[in-house]
């Protein structure tokens, strides 16, 4: 009598241990596990730099800048989002060859107005959609992180704030005449409205070049766009004589250096443009 007695009185004691058990049970099985990274991968620093600010922890991005390298081709096959500056990325057709199903963001599909620029990263206005578009399809991939992702876009347009004032200044300025040794930054020309000198320097005759050099003198050009790389003899012979009439020459290097963010780089260039039309 006595055992069934204590039996009773353990029986009891157990049954809100094991209502216990049977709710951190439960709950164990409906927590939410972290979310992996999203793979993303990109031929472009500028472009894995803005990844890299929306993404945050919740992103690993991937800069692929030699699709032989065996760990790189690795990487890559991993990826689920690519961001390529055009249609003619490499990274687009080793995705294609070898069944790499990522979703993509192609800068110039967004930028552009059908033409074929070159070098669409170097534009202010591209920095600024792409971290749209990348929020934009973050989102819509890891639709559980969407608010990190909208917060961290903030974040860099808040950084990139000071960039959108002066480019919308520059805007501003009317019948601006420009002459480029080369055509690298022709978008963002086009974008702030100025009017191009000449659309190839190095194919010009003599006649052509002795008619840049008279609108020179007559201060026809606002000012030269030149790249560091830029060491032909028209080249030489335009920067020369521009130097000698007093037509501002803005240099820029299009490989963005290693130590800088590129909304910070394209923030320094649009500063000499704007000096130069200062003056």
């Amino acid at each position: 009598m006595n055992k069934q007695v204590i039996y009773a009185i353990l029986t009891i004691l157990l049954i809100p241990i094991g209502i216990f058990l049977v709710f951190v049970n439960m709950a164990g099985e409906t927590s939410v596990p972290d979310s992996k990274p999203v793979v993303i991968a990109t031929d472009n620093i500028a472009y894995q730099q803005i990844a890299a600010a929306i993404a945050g922890k919740h992103g690993k991005t991937e800069l692929i800048s030699n699709v032989t390298d065996q760990a790189q081709k690795t990487k890559f096959k991993k990826s689920e989002l690519i961001i390529t500056d055009t249609h003619e990325s490499q990274l687009l057709t080793r995705a294609k060859q070898w069944g790499v199903s990522a979703r993509l963001v192609i800068a110039s599909d967004y930028i552009t107005d059908g033409k074929n620029y070159r070098n669409v990263y170097l534009s202010p206005q591209t920095t600024l959609n792409m971290a749209t578009k990348i929020t934009d399809q973050l989102s819509d991939m890891d639709p559980r992180n969407r608010n990190s992702y909208v917060a961290n876009k903030q974040s860099l347009l808040k950084k990139t704030a000071k960039l959108t004032s002066v480019f919308q200044n520059l805007k501003k300025s009317k019948n601006v005449t420009y002459l480029a040794t080369n055509q690298s930054q022709e978008l963002m020309m086009t974008q702030l409205g100025y009017q191009s000198a000449s659309n190839d320097v190095d194919k010009l005759d003599d006649d052509a070049m002795t008619a840049l050099e008279k609108k020179m003198s007559d201060q026809k050009i606002d000012f030269v766009l030149t790249a560091t790389q830029d060491q032909t003899n028209h080249d030489k012979q335009l920067i020369a004589a521009a130097k000698k009439d007093n037509v501002p020459v803005v240099t820029f290097n299009q490989v963005l250096p290693q130590d800088a963010y590129i909304w910070s780089w394209q923030l320094s260039q649009l500063r000499l443009i704007q000096k130069a039309l200062a003056q």
